[in-house]
């Protein structure tokens, strides 16, 4: 009895050391993490790059395994290549933007003091360069004078390929073909290829997939369903002003096009210095400007525009204009309310804030979520950025007219009229004088 006793009591005691030696274990792994000081960033170079360039961040603390360390530039998640106490070797992730570089280990963070600038790669996605006509596979394809760019949700990219009067489609995989047109410049409504345009400018999609078509010298806005059907939405092909009925309306080379989500279409209209717009009906109002070719902020009726070309609406439904001759972004508040987000009315080239900025014929506008405007600025052969502060930077482009591909601060832009955005955050350009339609990740 006595020998069972002593037993048992010699097993519960090697329990409860067993149990202890556990817990004493765990605390030490718990405790290797909450005393183990904060991971620190002290630099990292360089402080700018393209997709896929090496950055070194320096600092202390960082975990010597790779997967330690969880790195993100901007809040997109880096690879990890390298990594030492005192150093860690990322790969810049395609679309990572402008912002700060984050290193995470055991669970605490660290901040990079200044931003990391995103260098965009730009591309051609499609064009040989060759002024012409022919469908194929990316740069087996041809265009002459590509102008305004949509993108569907299935990343098809829709080109209004102007001195063809086709509307073009790029798939997701590359491949060009003939959306509608015929490629005779003339007026015709029907069915994909029978359809006639004359000088197909700006597109923009609703929500359904239905594709709108500034088509210029036909004083038109027309309709493209999803299924290549054309129709006029609105404009009686007469040149003039007139507000009213679709097929009363009349336009003076409507370019510039945005939709809200009720399907009112936002239009440029170019010689008539105004901003029109159009129900979903087809009926055609004045949003903006007051017909006279010149400069006035202020409410819409009396703001004054020249030349308003590239038309954006945000989340919030505020619409941006590319004021042409008037070298500034404008915006007008849902409150109806004219200002100039950037530029200052000089023709030139400067980055900065706000009316410091300068621009050179800005054309074609997009807005993406968070609020960025981007630019075709396109006598500055440049792509421009925005941001919501109104602060202007170069995104692409080193201002010479010509081709170059490559790093957004050598590459080559001649002429770009337009850019679009897809969901992935690339930007695509419609690079007119190249005959190219060229991507920037």
């Amino acid at each position: 009895m006595h020998m069972k006793f002593s037993t048992r009591v010699f097993i519960v005691s090697l329990q409860l050391f067993t149990v202890l030696i556990l817990i004493e274990s765990c605390n030490k792994k718990d405790n290797m993490y909450s005393s183990t000081a904060a991971p620190r960033i002290s630099s990292f170079m360089p402080n700018s790059g393209a997709m896929d360039a090496a950055i070194v961040i320096s600092g202390a603390n960082f975990s010597e395994s790779l997967s330690g360390n969880i790195v993100a530039i901007n809040g997109v998640p880096a690879v990890v290549t390298a990594a030492t106490a005192t150093s860690i070797t990322i790969k810049v992730p395609a679309h990572a933007g402008d912002g700060k570089i984050t290193v995470q280990v055991g669970g605490q963070t660290a901040s990079s003091t200044g931003d990391f600038t995103y260098m965009y790669t730009v591309s051609t996605l499609a064009g040989n360069g060759n002024f012409g006509f022919r469908e194929g596979s990316g740069t087996n394809a041809e265009f002459n004078a590509p102008d305004g760019l949509a993108v569907d949700g299935s990343g098809n990219i829709y080109v209004a390929d102007a001195f063809n009067n086709r509307i073009r489609k790029i798939s997701a995989s590359g491949d060009v073909s003939t959306f509608a047109g015929d490629g005779t410049h003339g007026f015709k409504d029907g069915t994909g290829t029978s359809a006639e345009f004359y000088y197909p400018n700006s597109l923009t999609l609703d929500g359904s997939g239905n594709l709108y078509v500034a088509d210029t010298y036909n004083q038109r806005i027309r309709k493209i369903t999803t299924s290549a059907e054309v129709s006029t939405l609105a404009g009686s092909g007469t040149f003039g002003f007139k507000d009213g009925a679709g097929n009363i309306a009349q336009f003076e080379y409507p370019i510039g096009m945005a939709i809200d989500g009720s399907g009112n279409i936002y239009v440029g209209d170019v010689d008539n210095h105004r901003v029109r717009k159009i129900t979903a009906a087809g009926e055609v109002s004045t949003f903006a400007g007051d017909g006279n070719f010149g400069f006035k902020e202020g409410a819409v009726n009396i703001a004054e525009f020249k030349y308003p070309s590239g038309i954006a609406m945000d989340a919030s439904g505020n619409i941006y204009v590319g004021d042409a001759d008037n070298n500034r972004v404008r915006k007008i508040t849902t409150t109806g309310e004219v200002s100039t987000v950037a530029g200052n009315n000089i023709p030139g080239f400067n980055d900065g804030l706000g009316t410091s900025a300068q621009f050179y014929n800005p054309g074609g506008l997009a807005v993406d979520a968070s609020g960025n405007i981007y630019v075709a600025d396109y006598l500055n052969n440049r792509i421009r950025k925005i941001t919501p502060a109104g602060i202007v930077s170069t995104l692409a482009g080193d201002g010479n007219p010509g081709f170059k591909e490559g790093s957004a601060n050598i590459a080559e832009f001649n002429y770009p009229v337009a850019v679009a955005m897809d969901g992935l955050g690339n930007i695509y350009v419609a690079d007119q004088g190249n005959y190219r339609v060229r991507k920037l990740e």
